[in-house]
């Protein structure tokens, strides 16, 4: 167990709720990481005696999140659900709850792993970057309340660790540890994981070309970074540019005024060169544009008010500071 006093802390706070209504809240979009966090947090509470009204994704719900639902047999709603209490996983910032944050009229708790997990919200926060994803933290709550997994429930925790850790690749010997003992439990995630990662549908192909075809590279000394537009698909579209050989990828979108930047590196950056991408990158330009922003350390996210080329730019002179060399442009 990474920090046995934060699970207990955990565990006081949701054994707290029992005999009230209360809701559980993923991110904007969700990924699979924070549904399993919620469906195997539904569950336990139900144990407990606390009324679990639904689920609830503000604004979208990702393809990825849809597909693992259906897969678990859960029903998600994009509206704030009627509640005394919300519990918030896997969420970073008051930002990734967009207008359901302005909206929470009962007691909030979050459980968290990221990198901006803390201090912004009103209510009780747990969080940790120890943990490499929130369901890692749920399987620790589980064993320290006693409480006794399913199959299915330690095949989603499974899931969500698999995806959070890009697939075990940046998994550390603790999280594999768990993923054993995930196994002893009864996981078989194989069909889950099949539906959750289904072929690339029409549209996200198409996003992905588009991408390409609009990327710019830069070199900073040894490392290419690669920035692109697209209005969709932004996470998959990143995925594509580092594997055409970018360290780094920057891909947005503006809508309002306001530009969306997704940004990912391969793993040795971080293990190599000590690049955190929020850390380093997302936080002091969201700090000098009053934006919002949060992820790990080679995913991360930004938000803020502007033109989109100019805080790609940003990005990029950030990165090639860090780095100490200046950007040149990759000749077509």
């Amino acid at each position: 167990m990474r920090e046995r006093e934060l699970v207990a802390g955990i565990l006081e706070a949701l054994k707290g709720l029992g005999g009230r209504r209360a809701a559980i809240l993923l991110h904007v979009g969700g990924d699979p990481d924070s549904l399993a966090s919620a469906y195997v947090l539904s569950r336990m509470l139900s144990a407990w005696s606390v009324d679990i009204r639904s689920i609830a994704v503000p604004l979208n719900i990702s393809d990825h999140t849809e597909r693992m639902a259906a897969a678990l047999g859960v029903s998600l709603e994009v509206d704030l659900p009627d509640a005394e209490a919300y519990v918030a996983v896997d969420v970073g910032s008051p930002s990734q709850l967009a207008n359901f944050y302005e909206r929470l009229g009962g007691e909030l708790i979050v459980i968290d792993h990221h990198e901006q997990g803390g201090g912004l919200f009103r209510g009780k926060v747990f969080c940790s970057t120890n943990y490499q994803s929130t369901s890692e933290m749920v399987l620790e709550l589980a064993e320290l309340a006693g409480y006794k997994l399913s199959g299915a429930e330690a095949s989603a925790l499974f899931a969500g660790i698999y995806f959070d850790t890009v697939r075990l690749t940046v998994a550390d010997s603790e999280t594999l540890k768990k993923v054993g003992i995930l196994g002893e439990l009864g996981a078989e995630p194989r069909t889950l994981l099949q539906k959750i990662d289904s072929p690339i549908d029409y549209s996200e192909r198409v996003a992905r070309i588009k991408a390409a075809k609009r990327a710019e590279f830069y070199r900073c000394g040894d490392v290419l970074v690669g920035m692109t537009r697209v209005s969709a698909f932004k996470p998959s579209a990143a995925r594509s540019l580092l594997a055409i050989g970018a360290h780094i990828a920057l891909v947005g979108d503006e809508e309002g005024g306001e530009a969306e930047v997704t940004l990912r590196q391969v793993p040795e950056m971080v293990d190599q060169l000590r690049l955190n991408l929020v850390k380093d990158v997302v936080e002091p330009i969201a700090k000098t544009l009053s934006g919002s922003g949060g992820g790990h350390a080679s995913a991360a996210r930004l938000r803020a008010k502007g033109g989109l080329d100019n805080i790609l730019g940003m990005c990029l002179h950030q990165i090639a500071y860090l780095l100490g060399a200046s950007p040149v442009r990759v000749a077509d």
